[in-house]
C-alpha cells in the first residue's frame, strides 16, 4: 500500500525562488565575474539551469502541483509512479532546452556576432518552447 501523499507546501519552492532571484541579482551586479560568452547568453544559461534544478526538486519531492495546471488535489490523487513520470517528462524537456541553448551559445559563437538582445530572445524563446511542449503533458 502506498503511503499518504505529502502535505501541501510551497516552502522549498520559495527557497528555490529566492535562490534564483539572488543568483540573478548577483549576476546583474557582478557581470564582470562571468565574462565568458556575453551577458544575454549567461543570463539564459543561468535561467535554464535554475529551471532544470526546479524540475529536479519537483521530481525528488513529487511536488508536481508546483507546475502550472496541476492542483494539489490532482497530485494527491495520482499514484507515485504517475507523479514521477510527469516530473521526469518536464525535466527531460527542460534539460533538452538547456542543451539546445548551450549549442546555440557555444556552437554558434564563431558564426554569429555578439548580440545581447538576440541572445536573450533565443533564451526566452527556448524556455517558451519547452513550456509549450510541457503543457501537453497530463498527470
Amino acid at each position: 500500500m502506498e503511503r499518504q501523499y505529502q502535505k501541501k507546501s510551497y516552502a522549498l519552492f520559495r527557497v528555490w525562488l529566492a535562490a534564483f532571484a539572488a543568483a540573478m541579482i548577483f549576476f546583474v551586479l557582478r557581470r564582470e565575474i562571468f565574462p565568458l560568452i556575453g551577458s544575454g547568453k549567461n543570463a539564459g544559461i543561468l535561467s535554464l539551469v535554475f529551471l532544470d534544478l526546479l524540475f529536479v526538486l519537483i521530481l525528488a519531492t513529487q511536488s508536481v502541483y508546483w507546475i502550472g495546471g496541476i492542483t494539489f488535489e490532482e497530485a494527491a490523487g495520482a499514484d507515485a509512479g504517475a507523479r514521477r513520470r510527469f516530473a521526469l517528462r518536464h525535466l527531460a524537456v527542460f534539460l533538452a532546452a538547456t542543451a539546445v541553448f548551450l549549442v546555440y551559445c557555444f556552437g554558434m559563437k564563431n558564426i554569429l556576432q555578439p548580440d545581447h538582445t538576440r541572445d536573450s530572445l533565443v533564451a526566452g524563446g527556448t524556455v517558451c518552447a519547452a513550456a509549450v511542449i510541457c503543457s501537453r503533458f497530463r498527470l
